[in-house]
């Protein structure tokens, strides 16, 4: 699918978490490449909510002091917590 889609409709469900009022967190972890800084659909419509004024904090997190090793090559995780509806 189209990612510009995917990122539409991640916002609207995520809308549909902030209409409900109720408090939800999200725990997305991805693969993070220094050069090319690719970021995650949840993250990316979280940070468009955040700035549109809705209830939305993130924090971001990864392994940079210890790296995980796999095949031969440096693994950093980038880990991000989508908090909705909290004070």
């Amino acid at each position: 699918m189209n990612k510009k889609k995917e990122i539409i409709r991640t916002i609207r469900n995520f809308k549909r978490i902030l209409k409900s009022g109720n408090v939800k967190t999200i725990l997305v972890v991805s693969d993070w490449d220094i050069y090319i800084k690719t970021y995650t659909i949840e993250e990316i419509a979280a940070r468009f909510l955040r700035i549109k004024g809705y209830n939305v904090q993130i924090t971001i997190s990864d392994n940079t002091e210890h790296p995980s090793y796999q095949f031969g090559y440096i693994r950093f995780y980038r880990y991000a917590r989508i908090k909705f509806n909290s004070n």
